[in-house]
């Protein structure tokens, strides 16, 4: 598959964190023991969260090494340190946690890991979760509002209905310079600071004004107090409730997590290219983030019945996501049905356009009220 992603300087960690659902992933996906499942890495939170929905195995896949280096050294933290460690390198004490708990455990840390991570916690001192070149840029939007404007934002959190947050946001934000703001910082001039500006050649839409129709639509439909994404995406990881942390994050799931960590792999390289060869064939499931949004739609015709169509391969059910792009929108060929939308579940992140699923059998349902049960 020819993606923009072979365009971009795979140098840096791009992504700090994972912004697609782990629910709407286990919803998609149904995982059973028997599966093995393909994750596109990205910053590991989903291949640690597919662990916890008891697959037999999990690879974790990516064309940059910075993202791989970064599961690995989660893998080593939870294997060999306590919830606490993980938690306050991951930045969620606050800035003040991060250093000292990268100074007590740096000493211990076998030397390749020390050599390569000691740079990154010098110059991030804020700690992982914010360090992110797409992430970076996501929490510089906050600060350019008046502090009047910030204090309606964080406004949105406290409220115990729907209806009433909604009503706020129509008030006091929608129409005001918060909107015009929101509509130019994260247009498609200013949202290369956070993706390479190769990745948007084949967008349908401008980021912008989509990015804040669907943020609107998500103050109408869900409470965000309790949706990780919408707090992390405006105020960063300090401070968060435990509650609404991804699985893989949360203390309770420390220990299982670390026990089933022997079914974790990893691979540098291209997710479809991946599922098409000898190594990818027992793969069953497999979660591919929004690798459709950097090709043609051509490209992506073609590789979507290659997929559907594995030689000598187990049947495979992929879910991915839409951006700024409508893969599967397009005309199929005729032996296939169109690739169908799915409903995200609520506790999604609002940026995305859509999330579809690929589907050698036929797909199931996304249930629209009550999240997965499988990391309880």
């Amino acid at each position: 598959m020819h993606s923009e992603f072979y365009n971009v300087a795979l140098d840096r960690l791009r992504y700090s964190l994972v912004w697609e659902s782990r629910r709407t992933l286990a919803a998609a996906l149904d995982v059973q023991p028997a599966d093995e499942l393909l994750v596109i890495c990205s910053a590991g939170c989903n291949a640690l969260n597919a662990l916890l929905l008891g697959a037999r195995r999990v690879t974790a896949i990516d064309l940059n090494p910075v993202q791989l280096h970064l599961l690995e050294l989660k893998r080593y933290l939870i294997l060999h340190h306590e919830h606490q460690v993980l938690r306050a390198l991951l930045g969620l004490d606050g800035p003040a946690a991060v250093l000292p708990t990268w100074q007590q455990l740096e000493p211990a840390l076998p030397p390749a890991l020390r050599a390569y991570w000691a740079p990154f916690f010098e110059s991030h001192p804020s700690g992982i979760l914010p360090a992110g070149k797409l992430e970076s840029y996501l929490l510089g939007f906050l600060p350019t509002l008046s502090p009047a404007l910030q204090q309606r934002v964080r406004r949105l959190v406290e409220f115990d209905d729907v209806t009433e947050q909604y009503r706020w946001f129509r008030e006091q934000l929608h129409g005001t310079a918060f909107e015009a703001q929101f509509v130019t910082y994260f247009d498609e001039a200013n949202l290369s600071r956070g993706r390479d500006p190769k990745l948007f050649k084949y967008a349908a839409e401008s980021g912008g004004r989509a990015f804040y129709q669907r943020l609107a639509g998500q103050l109408s439909t869900e409470l965000v107090r309790d949706n990780f994404f919408f707090r992390f995406f405006f105020f960063g990881p300090a401070g968060l409730p435990e509650a609404v942390l991804p699985p893989c994050y949360q203390a309770r799931h420390h220990a299982r997590l670390r026990a089933s960590l022997h079914r974790l792999s990893t691979v540098q390289g291209e997710a479809s290219a991946y599922l098409l060869s000898d190594a990818g064939r027992s793969i069953s499931k497999a979660s591919l983030s929004n690798i459709f949004e950097y090709v043609s739609p051509a490209d992506f015709a073609q590789v979507r019945a290659a997929l559907l169509a594995r030689p000598a391969a187990a049947p495979l059910r992929a879910v991915y996501w839409n951006l700024l792009q409508a893969q599967g929108d397009a005309p199929e060929p005729a032996d296939h049905a169109p690739t169908p939308t799915r409903p995200q579940l609520p506790g999604s992140c609002f940026y995305f356009r859509d999330v579809r699923v690929l589907d050698a059998a036929p797909a199931p349902s996304l249930p629209l009220s009550s999240p997965s049960q499988a990391y309880a």
